[in-house]
């Protein structure tokens, strides 16, 4: 099969999707607008454009490439909605081709603020003031669920969002990510990498440590942020303990990526998560129980050795790509679901509508910016060289009175 990953690298889970099913046999591209500030991989990068005519000649070249799949990821599809092009307007085109139309939800582009905040009191929702917009949300799954071949989540307690969406889980490189040697005879190391401190819980997180070190418990932190994927991999191997997160109540991927290490793993675990992956050897903190669940992995050494070799051993047989991408390839190849034509309120909702008018309007203000730029800074190089010659000719003014004073003399 030929499949395309877009359009957007998430957590490096697209990629890490393609690896799997390139060792399966398959072709697969990854297209990402816009550079990742994490540092993921991708085999075409384009920039944003502000005119539909940049996202036509795109749509072309995928057409031409001749995919059989196209998996979509955070709820967006290849082309957004620009000038006359209503968002999603490329699905109906991708069915009536024959191409296999699949979507991947990642949580936010699906989770619902208020069923989040009632369904459990660890929602980061209670935390911080992160946006949700649940109509836009409703009325990108309302089109979706028309167009889509398969729809995945990538986390259990996303489910209930999409309740038709087969779970596929989430990937870590255990091909490139090999166990880094633990350092014995040291004050233990504890990580924490949050991509957001607000989802996370970080506050939370450096609290409880702080209560941990007033209680002479010895450690040495190291917060890791604002750097790319693979320096924090780096520095997360070098820790004993990482602390992903203490809400939500899903292992993310900075979770897989320690125990691909070697290492603890600390995060809010849900019931739901657990008896889906019953191996799991995440250790389950919430803000409550933090502090006593780190006390005890702080003074046992020998239990941090055996939760990393159950986690190194967990990854590789639950969330390698060689896993996912054969999960991947059996979900590609199944009976889709019936597509359902369109109906006459495929629209943008009014508040999105506004906002993408708005979003348009700015990208023309930048690009006029940019030309205007461009335009003073020729100018300027006109105005220096223009100072420059009339310098020149002043010295050359000054040194011809000179020498006609010299000669009168």
């Amino acid at each position: 099969m030929k499949v395309l990953q877009a359009p957007v690298n998430i957590a490096n889970q697209p990629w890490l999707m393609a690896q799997g099913l390139r060792l399966a046999g398959h072709d697969v591209e990854v297209w990402q607008y816009q550079p990742n500030k994490f540092g993921y991989a991708a085999d075409r990068v384009f920039e944003q454009g502000a005119d539909a005519q940049t996202y036509l000649h795109r749509f072309i070249e995928a057409v031409e490439a001749e995919f059989d799949v196209v998996h979509f990821h955070f709820a967006n599809s290849l082309i957004p909605a620009r000038g006359y092009l209503p968002w999603f307007w490329d699905l109906p085109v991708w069915r009536a081709l024959g191409v296999t139309v699949v979507f991947t939800f990642h949580g936010s582009d699906v989770r619902l603020r208020s069923h989040a905040m009632a369904d459990d009191k660890w929602s980061y929702y209670h935390f911080a003031d992160v946006p949700c917009d649940e109509d836009l949300i409703a009325a990108k799954l309302a089109v979706i669920r028309r167009y889509a071949s398969h729809m995945t989540i990538g986390s259990v307690p996303n489910q209930p969002y999409v309740e038709e969406a087969v779970y596929v889980p989430k990937i870590v490189d255990t091909d490139t990510i090999t166990v880094a040697p633990l350092v014995r005879g040291r004050r233990p190391v504890v990580a924490h990498a949050p991509s957001r401190r607000a989802t996370k819980g970080s506050d939370l997180v450096l609290a409880g440590l702080d209560r941990l070190r007033a209680d002479g418990v010895e450690f040495d932190l190291d917060l890791i942020e604002n750097l790319t994927n693979t320096e924090a991999i780096a520095r997360m191997g070098r820790a004993d303990i990482v602390v992903e997160k203490l809400l939500g109540g899903d292992a993310g991927v900075s979770s897989l990526e320690t125990m691909a290490l070697g290492r603890v793993a600390v995060a809010r675990i849900r019931d739901q998560v657990r008896a889906q992956h019953p191996a799991m050897p995440v250790v389950s903190a919430d803000p409550e129980t933090f502090v006593d669940v780190m006390r005890d992995l702080l003074g046992d050494p020998d239990r941090r050795a055996r939760l990393g070799e159950q986690g190194r051993a967990y990854v590789e047989q639950e969330h390698s790509p060689a896993v996912i991408g054969r999960q991947l390839e059996k979900l590609y190849t199944s009976k889709p679901r019936r597509g359902i034509p369109a109906y006459p309120d495929w629209t943008v909702p009014p508040k999105e509508a506004a906002m993408e008018a708005l979003r348009s309007g700015l990208e023309r203000a930048r690009a006029d910016r940019h030309g205007l730029q461009v335009e003073v800074r020729r100018l300027r190089a006109e105005l220096e060289a223009a100072r420059g010659q009339t310098s020149e000719q002043k010295t050359g003014s000054v040194r011809r009175r000179r020498r006609w004073s010299k000669r009168r003399d």
